[in-house]
């Protein structure tokens, strides 16, 4: 995949190429624009197929198979209807004129292809394929050939990213941006290896950034020598219960924030856990808190010891579910004129009230999975995945916080504007990645970043000591703890690269 630096909702696409046309590019232009880059991805060697649906994708594609027969490429342009668009018209017609047995019907296909070009549907598509789109999809996943979408692969959503069924794509040739959809949801699986082809259309709308290594360098600038653990900002793990001891977890959590950059990691559990985490921790500070019946209580004289020159609080990690102490537990952390990371049980104790958040002193993050924000929400799961974006920006600025949404990729916002990290692992499909990435987030927040580049920054490089960890162990084989121990490796890379 090359790197992107932002990618657009349909919404945002679709107006900026209408406004594009509105100011004087015909927008037959603009379609020989796109199939031009298609065809460079698609070369000339092998035989070539080109499925065409009726919208302008469609067009895509037979201006592309265009370009290809003038090249001399083995090209054939098979059509799914015989209705189009008026400009897709004119590239099918220009093809069939000149090269009168490139245009065939979808009938005398034989999938018998080394290249497929997808021009079925656009980003304007949503729901489930059915028919003859449906079977056309399915027969094009079972060919021996490669397959190069259009744009998009078609059946995926180019906003949210869910597929019901969809073309699933050895490469994707996206037309002047990104699209969300490209890395939301299932977009990571069906797109393939990515590239964008820039055809002049100036974005109006926003353009949601794309994480990349030079924006996770630019947080750790070269220390000076003149400086000591107090110059690295201090930070909490408040967590942990008798039910979900989770000592290494927690152990981990306070590694990954000093191997982030902070200074000092103070882990708060409940004295009843606190030999055990003991055990497992060297550089972290152990700061036992009062306990009742196997869980923090809620003794405020204590946190504040605990926390003292903290400038950065992660909480709810491991805590069980005692929903009234918890919540009195946040709301005395919120009041804190500090950054305060929110996670697991921390997450469920808002869900039954979220007004808590509502005119807290602390700079609050959020790092809800698509469950927690539902609950957070009072939305079903499926809803958030329709709309992740739009649903955590809403929340964000409806309380003043910011929100962290994990999935294949992790969008964050402050309620304004997002971000999307797009680098996730499948080998952190593991119990405790969440439990570590909270922890990168307080080491890098602690520091001095501002809790939306610290949450993307952690994501980021969470993903990438996963990548590093799963070199030795594979991708079912690594653990929080692996993650933790390559973060400074992951960091060292990010460096190299910007």
């Amino acid at each position: 995949m090359t790197q992107v630096e932002y990618a657009v909702t349909n919404a945002v696409m679709a107006e900026s190429d209408r406004a594009c046309i509105a100011a004087g590019t015909p927008s037959k232009t603009l379609m020989m624009r796109a199939a031009e880059a298609i065809a460079d991805r698609c070369g000339t060697a092998g035989k070539i197929y080109v499925f065409c649906g009726k919208g302008n994708n469609g067009g895509d594609g037979y201006a592309a198979a265009l370009i290809l027969a003038r090249k001399g490429a083995d090209v054939t342009a098979f059509a799914l209807s015989d209705k189009t668009s008026d400009d897709a018209a004119y590239y099918r017609d220009a093809l069939r004129n000149e090269f009168p047995s490139a245009v065939r019907p979808i009938g005398e296909c034989d999938y018998d292809f080394d290249i497929a070009v997808d021009c079925i549907f656009g980003t304007g598509f949503s729901g489930e394929p059915r028919g003859l789109y449906a079977d056309v999809i399915d027969r094009l996943n079972a060919a021996r050939g490669k397959v190069i979408a259009a744009d998009i692969a078609s059946g995926l959503d180019g906003t949210s990213g869910i597929a019901v069924k969809a073309v699933r794509a050895d490469a994707t040739v996206a037309v002047q941006s990104a699209k969300t959809g490209h890395f939301l949801g299932d977009g990571k699986d069906f797109s393939g290896a990515l590239c964008v082809a820039d055809i002049g259309i100036p974005i109006i709308g926003e353009r949601v950034k794309v994480w990349n290594a030079a924006d996770v360098a630019a947080l750790f600038p070269p220390r000076k020598n003149n400086t000591n653990k107090g110059s690295y900002g201090k930070c909490a793990l408040v967590g942990g219960c008798r039910k979900f001891v989770g000592a290494a977890k927690l152990a981990a959590m306070g590694a990954t924030a000093l191997r982030s950059g902070a200074g000092l990691c103070v882990l708060c559990v409940p004295d009843c856990i606190a030999d055990a985490v003991a055990a497992d921790i060297t550089e972290c500070t152990l700061a036992p808190l009062p306990d009742s019946e196997g869980a923090l209580a809620y003794d405020s004289a204590a946190l504040d010891a605990a926390v003292k020159g903290c400038n950065t609080i992660a909480v709810g990690m491991g805590m069980g579910g005692n929903t009234e102490v918890n919540r009195k537990i946040l709301a005395d952390v919120f009041a804190r004129d500090a950054k305060v990371i929110v996670d697991a049980d921390g997450l469920n104790a808002l869900a039954a009230d979220a007004s808590l958040l509502d005119g807290a002193a602390a700079d609050i993050l959020l790092t809800p999975h698509p469950g927690e924000f539902g609950r957070l929400t009072g939305l079903g799961t499926k809803e958030v995945l329709a709309d992740p974006m739009g649903t955590a920006k809403r929340f964000a600025a409806e309380h003043g916080c910011k929100v962290l949404l994990k999935g294949a990729s992790t969008y964050v916002t402050d309620g304004t504007s997002g971000a999307l990290v797009v680098n996730g692992s499948a080998a952190q499909s593991k119990g405790g990645s969440g439990d570590t990435l909270t922890g990168a987030i307080a080491g890098i927040a602690a520091q001095g970043a501002e809790l939306t580049d610290a949450a993307c920054a952690a994501t980021y490089l969470c993903a990438e000591a996963a990548k590093l960890a799963a070199e030795r162990w594979g991708e079912q084989g690594v653990l929080a703890s692996d993650v933790a121990r390559a973060i400074v490796r992951a960091k060292d890379e990010a460096k190299r690269q910007r």
